[in-house]
């Protein structure tokens, strides 16, 4: 449902252009399994470059029956702005994060799915607008009996959003998603989820009234009251971005069983 100048660059190409009226991350992704015809199906985010083997490398583990979903390596390109910084800074090293969860799950802006493991567990949730890789990912890991692999060679580079407002609007969506996948996963059986405080909100920012104070003082770094402001901006917008999710979750799966 993009109305920018991307259909036009697509179609100047050798690849196959499809258009999805319905907007939304988890809407374009199922129009695109669904218009597919292939045994492994893979993605990439927008922002993303990859590197020339990436496919290659990406479908290299499905060589193994157990395997059912891998996800790729996650770099970030070399920032520009202090919003791109900070992004690399809290993000750190991505889809090895991912992995590490409880349960784990692969980032979709670099990762791929056997088509029989979505014919099986489904595909992405529409009502998912975040955080849908994380929803799928939970599905993947209590339904299709299958292992989840990372190709450390399948490299997909990152770019984070280059302005503040970018960089608060973002967190937001990622709080939100996070909510929905909360609100779900106890709909599915899971544990209950909580309201999110405002504690570490307070905390995030007496420290950066510290800093400030400590420049005036020309006994601080420039560098800590950017790190101190965003971590303001990341906390804010996680209060709020998680409490809507939870509201909205909420309205969802308590009329209707979740969906997959």
């Amino acid at each position: 449902g993009s109305t920018d100048g991307t259909a036009s660059r697509i179609t100047s190409r050798q690849v196959t252009y499809l258009h999805e009226p319905n907007r939304g991350v988890s809407n374009a992704r199922n129009r695109g399994i669904a218009e597919s015809n292939g045994e492994i199906c893979a993605f990439v985010d927008a922002d993303c470059v990859v590197d020339p083997c990436w496919l290659s490398e990406l479908v290299r583990p499905f060589e193994d029956p157990e395997i059912g979903a891998v996800g790729g390596d996650l770099q970030h390109v070399q920032p520009r702005t202090p919003a791109e910084r900070q992004a690399i800074r809290l993000l750190g090293n991505w889809q090895q994060f991912a992995f590490a969860s409880n349960p784990a799950y692969p980032i979709t802006a670099n990762a791929a799915y056997r088509r029989e493991v979505l014919d099986r567990i489904g595909a992405f949730d529409p009502n998912m607008v975040r955080a849908q890789d994380v929803e799928l990912g939970l599905r993947f890991q209590e339904r299709s009996g299958l292992r989840l692999a990372y190709a450390e060679h399948a490299t997909a580079h990152h770019r984070g959003r280059p302005t503040q407002l970018g960089f608060f609007r973002q967190q937001l969506g990622w709080a939100y998603g996070a909510g929905l996948v909360g609100v779900k996963y106890e709909a599915m059986g899971g544990n209950p989820v909580t309201w999110p405080g405002g504690r570490e909100i307070a905390r995030t920012a007496r420290g950066l009234g510290t800093v400030l104070w400590a420049g005036v003082r020309r006994r601080g770094r420039r560098r800590w009251i950017e790190d101190a402001w965003f971590d303001l901006l990341r906390q804010s917008a996680w209060w709020i971005g998680v409490r809507a999710g939870l509201r909205r979750g909420r309205r969802i799966w308590s009329t209707s069983s979740p969906a997959g």
